[in-house]
Order: structure tokens, then sequence, then C-alpha cells
């Protein structure tokens, strides 16, 4: 999952080896993934299928979390021209199913018995009534912190505890030239940040309350009122040059010692490991601050279009085969830095951020602290989801008070009702 620059990009963008010359058919496959590491990751299942006699014909379009892309496929579609696949992220693969143009994957699941190993949060998503309709390939994490070591050894800083001691942290990276946080202005990288303030400054309840039921007290309470006080004081951590600035660009300041932190998915762990990083010697890796720690979950996942061609057909059966094989799930997730979507996969060879993901995922569950990420879609519907983002970005790069704040957000949320 991934928030790209908002331009067209193509195969020639070098998506590693060529395909084999023995490939008969290839399957055109939609999405937005483009950073290094992604690029990387995503020739994990293009070496799988070719390794099947299937070539892959890469259509990435980047942008807007994949609004670009979802543009895109909107017009292909009303051509009656579909790509093979796309990747999904939130409700994405089930509103396409709704419409009746994405062919079900149950003979598939029933032979191969994916449902049993897909973790219970994600099947909404990838599950439309009885049918399956996309496969995942990973899961990642929305409320990570990365920071450089560096940074905080020359600071004398430890992991923080409360967000109160983070950004107390502020003064001291700043007294040593070092920004505090990394990130842009693009909306959904403000809401990243927001998503993990009101998980964990009102708690897992409280956040399923506002951001997934919409609940009008929630919306108007104080706590929320303190979620955007408290963004406020993070937009003291952030340099002025944040205009603009692509995610991993960001990424790419903590991982130079430019800043300390970035508030970001483990997607951003797959640019320090193709560096060649290591976690607890070169960065660091810890959940938002909170005394009620959660887990904001989000995955990608490959949904397969009607096409009237039978051979383009077979090769996207080879397709969900191959996203849903244990070994292209466990090299695919090792290098994009999530974890993988089956759950009855073993960690032992992963890094230890990904091993403490596992380990948090599992107390997540327990303590009912499993939350889709509202940023990429996995709480509310996207009209209501885009109303959380909207506001918390027009919060964060203007002058307004909390109380405006939250009266704009209640009647924005209203208004898409």
């Amino acid at each position: 999952m991934r928030k790209l620059s908002s331009t067209l990009i193509t195969s020639t963008l070098g998506l590693a080896a060529a395909l084999p010359a023995h490939a008969e058919t290839k399957i055109e496959v939609l999405h937005h993934w483009v950073s290094e590491s992604e690029v990387a990751a995503l020739n994990t299942i293009r070496e799988a299928l070719a390794a099947k006699g299937y070539g892959w014909q890469d259509s990435a379009v980047g942008g807007m979390s994949g609004g670009n892309m979802q543009q895109a496929l909107r017009s292909r579609l009303a051509a009656g021209n579909p790509p093979g696949a796309m990747q999904f992220i939130g409700w994405e693969g089930i509103d396409w199913s709704s419409e009746g143009v994405m062919r079900d994957l149950n003979d598939l699941d029933k032979a191969n018995g994916w449902e049993a190993t897909i973790a219970p949060q994600v099947l909404p998503f990838v599950k439309n009534g009885e049918n399956l309709i996309a496969v995942p390939i990973n899961m990642h994490r929305q409320n990570w912190v990365w920071a450089n070591k560096a940074a905080f050894d020359k600071a004398g800083i430890a992991e923080p505890k409360t967000w109160a001691d983070l950004i107390a942290d502020g003064d001291k990276l700043k007294a040593v030239g070092i920004i505090p946080l990394a990130m842009g202005d693009e909306p959904w990288q403000i809401q990243v940040i927001f998503d993990a303030l009101v998980a964990d400054i009102g708690g897992p309840d409280f956040y399923r309350k506002a951001l997934v039921d919409l609940d009008p007290e929630a919306l108007n309470s104080d706590t929320m009122k303190q979620v955007f006080d408290t963004l406020r004081q993070v937009r003291g951590l952030v340099d002025d040059g944040f205009n603009g600035r692509d995610w991993a660009v960001a990424t790419g300041m903590v991982i130079d010692g430019q800043a300390a932190m970035q508030v970001m998915g483990d997607w951003a762990k797959g640019e320090f490991l193709a560096k060649g990083l290591k976690p607890g010697t070169d960065f660091l890796c810890f959940a938002t601050p909170s005394e009620t720690p959660s887990f904001q979950f989000v995955i990608d996942s490959f949904g397969m279009f009607k096409v009237s061609d039978p051979e383009v057909s077979k090769a996207q059966v080879a397709l969900a085969e191959v996203v849903m094989d244990p070994k292209v799930q466990h090299d695919f997730n090792l290098i994009k830095g999530s974890i993988p979507a089956r759950t009855d996969l073993g960690v032992d060879d992963f890094d230890d951020c990904a091993k403490k993901g596992f380990a948090e995922r599992a107390t997540a569950i327990e303590g009912n602290a499993m939350l889709g990420g509202a940023t990429h879609g996995f709480a509310a519907q996207p009209q209501f989801a885009a109303v959380f983002g909207d506001v918390a970005a027009q919060f964060f790069v203007n002058e307004m008070s909390s109380e405006d704040a939250v009266q704009l957000l209640v009647d924005g949320i209203d208004n898409a009702r």
C-alpha cells in the first residue's frame, strides 16, 4: 500500500528482469507500487508467475493512494477494456465486486483452503458475501515510528512512552540541528498521524466509535479536541520544507540523519532495508506511543476482472495461486517491510521489527485492539474517510482552533451521510 507521486508510471521504469521469451500469455496488472523496495518485492511475484509460464504486463499509476489508479480503471471499464488484475486497498475490491465486474475465486479457495489462512479482520475486505473476490499478499501496520538511532543518541533521547514525551524530545533534537519529524503535506500523510492520535489518546474503543461507527458524541467530544490539540503540537516538529514532499523522500531524510523520526506504515521499513540498514543498529522501530497500544492494519490484495480471453483467465488463476503461495508471501514480505497476510507462516528469519509486529499483532488481537487503518480505507467507507483526511490536513497546514476543526469534522460527516 502506498501513496506515490502523481505521475503515470509504466513498466519502462525498470521492474527488474525482462519477461521470459517463452511466456505465451501476459496478464496486465494495474497497481501503484514504484518505490525501490516496492519494485524489488513485486519482482518476487513476477518471477513466480514467469515460472508458471505467464508474463506480467505492468501498468502502474501513482498518486492519491491509488486514487489516480481508480480513475484510470473506471475509464478502462467504461471502454470495455479491463486489466487482468488489480491491486486493491480498503473497500475498493468490494465496491468493484458489487458492480459485477470481478470474477470470484471460490473454486480456487475451496481447492486450496485459502480462507482458513487469512486473518478474520482481513476477510471483510476480500470477501463480498460468500464470494472470495481478492487474495491478500501482506499485512502492514500503519502506526509505526521509524527513528534514526544515531540521531536519538546524539540528542540523548530514548523511545518515547507518550506523545508528550515525543513532542518534548523535539526540542532536544532541534538543539543538535536535527529535524524531529519528517513528513510531507499530503493529506494522507497527515491522516496517518491523525489516526494514530485518535487511537493513542482515546483508546481502541474510541477509535472504533469515531472512525468506524461515526458516532456523533465521539466526533464532537473533548477527546477529539485533544486529538487536534496534539496534532497542532506535532506540526511544530516538522520543518517548513514539507510542502509537496513524498513519503519516500521523508523516509530518506530519516535514513540520512537529516530528520530523526517518521510516523509511517512499515512499507517505510522496506526503504531502510533496501539501503542495507539494520533495525536496532541503524534505525529504531516502535509503535506510536500510548497507554492502550493498538495495531492499525493495512493490506494489499489482488482481484481479477471478468475477461473474455480464456488464456488471460488462466493467467489470472496462476496469479492468484502465486499471491497465496507461502514462499512468495514469505519472500515478498521480507522485502516489502510487511508481514504475510497468511497466518500460518513462521517469522523466524524476518527482521526484528517484523517479529515485534507479529508479537504486537497477537497482543492486539487478544486485547481487541486490532484496528483497520482509516487513512487507507480500512475503517469507514471512503466518502467518510475522506472527510477525516481533509479536515486533518486543513487543520495541519492552516491556523485553525481545535473547536473549529471538530465542528468542521462533524459537519463534514453529516453532509457525507
